[in-house]
């Protein structure tokens, strides 16, 4: 399926689904017209996500774009039910409403989804949503977000899970590829949370950028481990190791990150979770999905994959050994992917090292945006220094204000510079996010110390002090004006962190 195809089965995709199910096939009807193809397509794209909803389909954390929000329908915003109070309505979607929440047991923020009834009244469901919690509970690892409880209330479901405060890595992406060095610690984090729960018999089926949070205090956190129901065994004793996931002919999951056997409806299991992650990992490090789009129906041909190779291989690779990696995922078929998460661990530990020291830390590119912030904050604190030691050479009250003027920027932009670099190193997840707030700022007061130092430089030689002097003065104008105008803009740029 070529670009222009597959646009306008996407769009016509969302449109549908924006429709009353009522009319929606007529209104698919109207638009195909004679095209039974482009007609078969979206209609295997709305299958796919009508039977993709599950208990833990909506992402629990602080702020969730992609929830279908719902103006009908009482909020629960400022009560308490059971042991919890609740603080604000997080978002609603198809499974129910999320809300922040306190846990006043233990005293602590919950993520805390209310069930849609029509999920929870059939035995049947409610038994598969115990099943589901269940396994999820039984996850204990640092990059996955922690389901608590399932809850029954008065005779109403609801999950309790971990909040988890930060934004998606699909928010990430908006601002290109991430930087090589955080690329690979994100993958390994990852990958190792999948290998925990394959190690535990559970398949998460829906890896994409917005099921993984960077928290606030930098860790990634994968969302929506909850999915996993236990199905039939394969002979192979590593695969059967790993519990497949749901009954055969189901499909769930988000169709751009789904095998070619989950499109079809087949047999899953870990190998599953290991091609997701390839796409992941490939739209990560170039910053492009894989095949395209968020193409479904590419991946589900072999033909269209091995079509795909080439467009892949041409992109700019942000930590080139991921390449051969994510390849060796998006593999067709399972028996040629890793066979488990915790293969796919081993190749990565194995290969990151390797690829970290061949760079050497001078060719990477967050490094020089490191080494620029900590060289310009130097050059920036030596000013009030410089003013100090002319300002009687500046006659008053000239030499008076140079000096208090170049104090205070000179605080004011080195304290935050320092900041960044603090950030950059202990929690790099907010860099981007925390270098937008103060940003506005830096350019504005270096530009002013600039000034300062080359009008300083031109009074110093009209009153004729020592040319040596009135140079120094020039010469840092000079350097701080290059830095607000080339080297800052330069350096940000190429290590990839949103303005």
């Amino acid at each position: 399926m070529n670009p222009v195809r597959w646009k306008q089965v996407t769009d016509l995709f969302h449109e549908a689904l924006g429709k009353d199910p009522a009319v929606r096939e007529t209104f698919l009807s109207e638009r195909t017209g004679v095209d039974a193809e482009l007609l078969g397509e979206v209609r295997s794209l709305l299958a796919a996500h009508e039977r993709g909803e599950d208990f833990l389909e909506t992402p629990a954390w602080g702020v969730a774009p992609e929830l279908m929000f719902e103006d009908d329908g009482a909020t629960l915003s400022g009560r308490t039910i059971g042991p919890y109070r609740i603080l604000d309505e997080v978002g609603r979607g198809g499974m129910g409403v999320v809300y922040a929440a306190e846990d006043t047991r233990l005293g602590r923020e919950v993520a805390l989804k209310a069930l849609a009834p029509h999920y929870t009244q059939d035995p049947a469901r409610r038994m598969r949503l115990r099943r589901e919690a269940r396994a999820a509970a039984s996850l204990s690892h640092h990059a996955i977000a922690t389901v608590f409880a399932l809850e029954e209330i008065d005779g109403e479901l609801y999950i309790a899970s971990e909040l988890v405060r930060g934004h998606t890595l699909r928010e990430e992406l908006g601002s290109g590829p991430l930087p090589a060095e955080r690329l690979r610690s994100t993958l390994i984090d990852i990958a190792d949370a999948l290998a925990a729960a394959h190690a535990r018999g559970i398949v998460h089926r829906d890896m994409k950028p917005e099921n993984v949070i960077r928290g606030i205090d930098g860790q990634v956190k994968v969302l929506d481990f909850g999915l996993a129901r236990f199905a039939g065994r394969e002979s192979d004793p590593d695969i059967t190791h790993h519990a497949q996931l749901t009954e055969t002919g189901a499909v769930l999951g988000t169709p751009g990150y789904m095998a070619p056997e989950q499109l079809s409806g087949g047999v899953i299991d870990a190998r599953t979770d290991v091609f997701a992650f390839g796409v992941l990992a490939a739209e990560l490090a170039t910053g492009e999905h894989p095949f395209g789009s968020n193409s479904p129906t590419a991946v589900a041909r072999t033909s269209a994959v091995r079509e795909e190779w080439t467009g892949i291989s041409t992109r700019v690779w942000a930590a080139p050994e991921i390449e051969a990696i994510a390849k060796q995922c998006l593999h067709v078929l399972p028996e040629e992917r890793y066979r488990s998460a915790s293969e796919l661990v081993s190749a990565l530990r194995s290969a990151l090292p390797k690829a970290s020291v061949a760079r050497g830390p001078g060719q990477d590119a967050t490094w020089w945006w490191r080494f620029h912030q900590g060289a310009i904050s130097v050059v920036l604190a030596v000013l009030p220094a410089v003013a100090w030691g002319i300002r009687s050479m500046m006659g008053r009250p000239y030499g008076a204000w140079l000096f208090f003027s170049s104090l205070a920027l000179a605080v004011i932009t080195v304290t935050i510079r320092l900041n960044l670099l603090f950030t950059a190193q202990v929690n790099p997840g907010m860099l981007a996010h925390h270098r937008r707030r103060v940003f506005p700022m830096l350019p504005v007061i270096d530009t002013a110390l600039a000034l300062s130092m080359l009008c300083a430089a031109a009074r110093l030689a009209w009153t004729g002090a020592p040319d040596e002097i009135a140079g120094l003065c020039l010469g840092l104008g000079i350097v701080t004006v290059a830095s607000v105008t080339v080297i800052e803009p330069a350096t940000t740029r190429a290590a990839r962190i949103e303005t």
